[in-house]
């Protein structure tokens, strides 16, 4: 099946759209915990009543597992995310979005957005080569070398 230029952009922009959207809530609410640090996220208060609350949120967290991968044969999103790949990566990018927070509660949403987008098209490429033998043409290598660049002139936070 092949996707339709028109279908693609909406893509893009609807991805895109709700990134934004997600970035301005997750500021906001971010702002309103003052400062976060890696000791603040591991911060935990084990009392009975939170563990008991800890337990009943992992019972659900099995249960919407369990559910998925029953339902991966009738439902193709349930394919699709239960997919050990893809979910793993959907696990390991919501850490990653989850640690957003300690850099986003000392500096701005639109220069963090614009450190960690370079950063990741940096990173991303060096792995894409190095696991997928991803080669890359001149002109995408010289975007690759500008996202370095943006990487250094917005880096002093």
């Amino acid at each position: 099946m092949v996707m339709s230029r028109e279908l693609f952009i909406l893509s893009l922009f609807v991805i895109t759209a709700t990134g934004i959207a997600g970035y301005l809530l997750y500021k906001y609410g971010t702002g309103m915990l003052g400062t976060i640090t890696f000791d603040r996220m591991a911060e935990i208060n084990l009392t009975s009543k939170s563990m008991l609350y800890l337990a009943i949120m992992i019972l659900g967290f099995i249960m919407v597992a369990y559910a998925g991968v029953t339902l991966r044969n009738d439902i193709f999103v349930m394919n699709y995310l239960f997919t050990p790949a893809i979910f793993l990566g959907l696990v390991i990018l919501f850490v990653s979005r989850l640690m957003i927070g300690i850099p986003l509660s000392v500096t701005g949403v639109g220069k963090l957005t614009a450190l960690l987008t370079a950063l990741l098209v940096v990173g991303t490429a060096i792995a894409s080569n190095i696991f997928f033998k991803e080669t890359f043409s001149f002109r995408v290598i010289l975007g690759i070398a500008l996202g370095v660049f943006a990487v250094i002139l917005i880096g002093e936070v």
